[in-house]
């Protein structure tokens, strides 16, 4: 009997096809994390980065950021546009466009360019005046480089406030924060940079040749410090005047004739603390500079015996039937020669200590102009060792009117700390609220040293009538005690927010709403508190008549 063969079990496949499948999803988990986490070499060329098109064309580059706007190349040279130059990289210079010269106001003297000097300073194309960058190099106190392959200029004018790092060892850095962003340049371990942004695991940084991008956070060391080092070049330093030791404590008194300088005796009574007067005398009344004076030296002497410093305000507030231009003659150098030889003289003949310049509401378009006159007038006034301080409405709204450039010409900046709302506003609110004092202290001493800056408190009140059916509120200028009245006639209950730092209150009848937001005592000494805080070189007040004798003690216990 013959015997069957046992047959064998078959093996199942499947456990070797698992195994396979698991060998695969490792090596495709291996191939993603690679992929994911190893950088790509791929580079992102200059020409796209900085979007240039044609050799003829160079990017511009300030505090790390690249311009909208081109530069054009000439004969080997790069050349800005004069008001790309005066608005990003300088405002040190003046271009007169009626003349076509540039002028350039040191403490040692004024020159000047014209594009047919043959110095290659200005060149006119197309209608289009453009300054060389090697001039601005040479005669503006910023950090400026050029580099080629694509042109660019690299500058820089803000040192403050700015991150650096350095770099631990050679590192790409890339145009996003990612391993697989393209790679713009390479840094060098022991290179400094400027840092833009801070991310979990990149760092934003800004390089010398132009680029700003990411390169990882553990190739760099943050530095703790603020700020850039910068050598300030001696010769843009201009020479100031003795300042007064302590803290400016000054008001304006309004002058609208020459009657009115003899209210000064009944202004200052009681003002306790009050060291510095200004007195609004002169204006210009015709586009040659002529000017409308009514200086008293009589007033002078009798503030010097009242222990009173004069700062003779200066402006084009309030100039009733004259129809001059600042534009014009700030524009024109004969006039502004004229302006300065009237002031000068009228301080010899007076004895005044200083000049306050207040021109509001100026266009950008006019503030080259002014700010050449602010230099030439400082010049000037310092010969003298007169102090010369200018008034500007808070940063958030005058931000072209450059402090950063008057400060380096002037010795102090005030700040108009009111008019957060003015006769004009389509809304009722308060003169000054102490958010925005805050943000322009903190705005513009962004700008200026908190040595130079002195913040301006009003002594004055709004009174808000809102007659229904009527759009827009009209409202009255009250000085404290009018105020009180305002309040007494409206039978308005007053409730102090802390959000805006003042008394305020409404009241309504059948006809109309009735609002107030009091700049009292209380609102005086929440604006003081700010001034001892940030530690200002002062404080001063628009305007004397309008107080009451009360805030004198408030004032002088927070400068003391």
């Amino acid at each position: 009997m013959t015997k069957k063969k046992k047959r064998g079990r078959r093996k199942s496949p499947v456990p070797v096809l698992i195994s396979l499948i698991v060998i695969v999803l490792i090596v495709i988990v291996i191939a993603l994390f690679f992929n994911k986490y190893t950088g790509t070499e791929e580079r992102m060329s200059a020409n796209e980065y900085f979007g240039i098109s044609s050799d003829t064309e160079a990017a511009l580059i300030v505090n790390g950021q690249k311009l909208e706007e081109k530069g054009i190349v000439s004969d080997g040279r790069i050349y800005i546009d004069i008001s790309t130059a005066w608005s990003y990289f300088s405002s040190g210079f003046y271009y007169n466009s009626d003349s076509g010269t540039l002028t350039l106001t040191l403490p040692e003297g004024t020159n000047t360019w014209t594009a047919d000097d043959g110095s290659g300073t200005l060149l006119a194309q197309n209608g289009t005046v453009y300054l060389s960058a090697d001039w601005l190099k040479e005669n503006s106190d910023i950090d400026l480089t050029t580099a080629e392959n694509p042109h660019r200029v690299i500058a820089r004018n803000k040192w403050s406030g700015v991150k650096t790092a350095q770099v631990q060892s050679d590192t790409p850095v890339r145009y996003r924060g990612g391993p697989k962003s393209r790679v713009l340049t390479e840094l060098k371990a022991g290179a400094t940079v400027a840092v833009t942004e801070q991310l979990d695991n990149w760092v934003g940084v800004t390089t010398d040749d132009g680029f700003t991008g990411y390169v990882k956070k553990n190739a760099v060391t943050i530095s703790e410090s603020d700020g850039i080092a910068h050598t300030e070049d001696t010769r843009f330093v201009f020479p100031k005047a003795d300042k007064p030791a302590g803290k400016v404590c000054m008001a304006w008194q309004y002058v609208g004739s020459t009657d009115a300088n003899g209210q000064l005796q009944q202004l200052i009574q009681g003002a306790d603390g009050l060291n510095t007067i200004s007195p609004t005398w002169f204006a210009v009344t015709d586009n040659s500079g002529t000017l409308r004076s009514y200086a008293d030296k009589s007033y002078v002497d009798a503030a010097h015996a009242a222990g009173l410093s004069v700062w003779a305000h200066f402006g084009n507030v309030d100039v009733q039937g004259v129809s001059a231009d600042p534009a014009v003659y700030f524009g024109s150098s004969d006039a502004r020669a004229n302006i300065i030889s009237q002031l000068m003289q009228s301080a010899s003949d007076t004895g005044f200590d200083g000049i306050n310049l207040d021109f509001e509401s100026l266009g950008s378009e006019k503030i080259p102009q002014y700010l050449q006159f602010i230099r030439e007038f400082s010049v000037a006034a310092h010969e003298k060792n007169l102090i010369v301080s200018v008034d500007n409405f808070v940063p958030a709204y005058t931000k072209y009117y450059k402090r950063q450039e008057q400060a380096k010409a002037v010795d102090y900046i005030v700040i108009m700390g009111y008019d957060e709302h003015t006769s004009s506003s389509e809304e009722a609110g308060p003169v000054a609220s102490i958010s925005y004092v805050k943000q322009g202290i903190e705005d513009t001493l962004s700008e200026v040293s908190k040595d130079q800056v002195i913040n301006a408190v009003p002594f004055y009140t709004r009174g808000w009538t809102e007659s229904f059916g009527n759009s827009v509120p009209q409202s009255k200028t009250l000085g404290m005690d009018e105020a009180d009245a305002f309040v007494q006639e409206h039978g308005i209950e007053l409730s102090f927010d802390s959000d805006v730092g003042e008394n305020c209150g409404t009241a309504e009848t059948e006809d109309a709403r009735y609002s107030i937001w009091m700049e009292d005592e209380k609102a005086l000494e929440e604006k003081m508190k700010l001034i001892k805080e940030y530690d200002l070189a002062g404080c001063a007040a628009w305007r004397l008549g309008y107080e009451r004798s009360s805030v004198w003690s408030i004032i002088k216990s927070y400068l003391n």
